[in-house]
Parts: structure tokens; sequence; C-alpha cells
């Protein structure tokens, strides 16, 4: 590797050496800000999940003859609950 400490650079030089740090500098704050946004989206889609299973066990316990596969009535209707409507 040879030192640049006397040596006057080019503008090529400048952009070669200095390029890869900016770039992994920009690319790594990207990756973290991405990260960062999907935490609401995950902890939404958790609760829901929680929710969805809460209202599926308590239905099944309530109608066993209901079943617990989707698209059975236990399953819509904890659909139904847990987003609403």
């Amino acid at each position: 590797m040879v030192d640049h400490s006397q040596q006057q650079l080019t503008a090529r030089e400048m952009v070669q050496a200095h390029a890869y740090p900016v770039l992994a500098a920009i690319s790594s704050l990207s990756l973290l800000s991405i990260a960062i946004l999907m935490f609401p989206q995950a902890v939404t889609t958790h609760r829901y999940n929680l929710c969805i299973d809460a209202q599926i066990a308590m239905r099944a316990s309530i109608n066993p003859e209901g079943g617990k596969d989707p698209g059975k009535m236990n399953y819509l209707k904890a659909v139904e609950h847990c987003e609403g409507f």
C-alpha cells in the first residue's frame, strides 16, 4: 500500500480512495433506517397474531365443533374481531 501523506492526489485517485467508505456508510445508514421503520409494523403484526390466537382459543373452548382450520367459523369470527369489524 502506498503512503499518500506527501503526495498530491488526482481527482480520480481521491474518488477511488474515498468511494468505498462513503458508500459503506450510506448503505449502513440506509439499512439501519429500514430496520427502524419496520418496528411499528412488526409490533402491529405480532399483536394481531396474538389476538387471533386468543380469539380462536376462546371460541374453540366455547364451541368445540367449530374447528380451528382456516375458513372455519371460529377463525373467521376471530379475524373479524381482531380487525375491528
